[in-house]
C-alpha cells in the first residue's frame, strides 16, 4: 500500500466493560456528544443478552442505536481480498480525519485473543493504527498495520450523529431485541449445562471471565428493565441478573475458582437451570 504520510488522531476513550463491543460503543457515542448509560445501550442492541463469547452481532445494533439518535454504518468481510481491505482501511482513514473513531473486531487485545476495540488513530509514518480497548494499558497502545492486514476478517462500525433520541421507541427495540435474543441465551445456557454435565475440562481463567461477563451482562438488562417496566421482561431480567450473579461466584475472576470438581460443577448447573426457567417462565 501506498504511504500517505497521514496522521489522524481522535480524542475518544474506550470504557471497560466486559463485553468489549458495548465498552466500544460507549466510547464512540460519547465522543459523538450522543452519551448513553451503558444499560441503555447494551438493552436496545442486544448486547445485555448476548453469550460472551458469541461471534454473530447482538440483535439489532443498528435500529438500537437509531433510537438513540445514531446511525451506524457496519462493514463485515470474511476473508476479504487485497481491494476490500484497502477499502476498508481508506473508510476507516475517513472516519478518523473527521474526527470519528471506529470499532473495529480484532483492534483490543483481551487475555484470550484479539477482541473489540476502538481505532482512534492512524501515522502512516510509523504503519500503525492507534488503539483503544480491553487490555491497551498491558499492550501497545499500537497495532502495526501488518498485523491488522492479516486478520481474517474485518468488521468495521462507524457511527455518527443522526437526530435525536426517540423515547418512545427506546423500549420498543429494547423489547425487540430481547425477543429476538432469547432463543440464543437460552441455547447458550443449555450447552454450558451439556458442558458441566461432562467430563470435559474447562480452562478455569477462561471460563471465569465467562462467567462474570453473562453475569454484568443480565446485571445490566436489569437495571433497564427496572427503568422500562415491562410485564414479563422485568421479572425475567430480574431473575436472570440474581441467578447469574450466584453462577459468577463460583468462578472468581482472574483465578477462576475449581471449575473441574464435581461439586462446583453440579451446582453450576442446578443454578443455569434455573436461569433456563427464568427465560423460559419469565420468573
Amino acid at each position: 500500500m501506498r504511504r500517505s504520510g497521514l496522521q489522524a488522531f481522535v480524542d475518544a476513550r474506550y470504557e471497560y466493560h466486559w463485553a468489549p463491543l458495548l465498552g466500544c460503543l460507549v466510547g464512540q457515542l460519547d465522543h459523538l456528544g450522543a452519551a448513553q448509560p451503558n444499560h441503555v445501550i447494551g438493552a436496545v442492541t442486544g448486547i445485555s443478552y448476548q453469550p460472551p463469547q458469541d461471534a454473530e452481532f447482538p440483535a439489532l445494533l443498528e435500529d438500537g442505536l437509531a433510537s438513540l439518535g445514531v446511525s451506524a454504518r457496519v462493514t463485515y468481510l470474511s476473508h476479504p481480498n487485497r481491494l476490500q481491505r484497502f477499502r476498508a482501511r481508506r473508510r476507516i482513514r475517513r472516519e478518523l480525519q473527521a474526527n470519528r473513531a471506529v470499532t473495529t473486531h480484532g483492534v483490543g487485545v483481551s487475555a484470550f485473543g484479539p477482541v473489540w476495540g476502538l481505532i482512534v488513530g492512524v501515522d502512516d509514518e510509523r504503519g500503525a493504527w492507534r488503539r483503544d480497548g480491553p487490555m491497551t494499558e498491558q499492550v501497545s497502545p499500537w497495532l502495526p498495520e501488518t498485523e491488522f492486514n492479516a486478520s481474517p476478517a474485518v468488521i468495521v462500525i462507524a457511527v455518527r450523529r443522526s437526530g435525536e433520541p426517540a423515547a418512545e421507541r427506546i423500549p420498543q427495540v429494547a423489547v425487540e431485541a430481547m425477543t429476538r435474543s432469547l432463543d440464543r441465551a437460552r441455547a447458550d445456557l443449555l450447552d454450558r449445562i451439556e458442558v458441566l454435565d461432562s467430563s470435559v475440562e474447562v480452562e478455569a481463567q477462561r471460563y471465569s471471565y465467562e462467567a462474570q461477563a453473562l453475569a454484568a451482562n443480565w446485571g445490566e438488562a436489569a437495571a433497564f428493565w427496572r427503568e422500562f417496566r415491562h410485564d414479563r421482561y422485568t421479572p425475567a431480567a430480574q431473575q436472570m441478573a440474581v441467578t447469574l450473579s450466584r453462577f459468577a461466584t463460583l468462578f472468581p475472576y482472574p483465578m477462576g475458582g475449581q471449575p473441574n470438581s464435581p461439586g462446583v460443577r453440579s451446582a453450576a448447573v442446578h443454578i443455569l437451570r434455573d436461569a433456563v426457567d427464568a427465560l423460559t417462565t419469565g420468573r
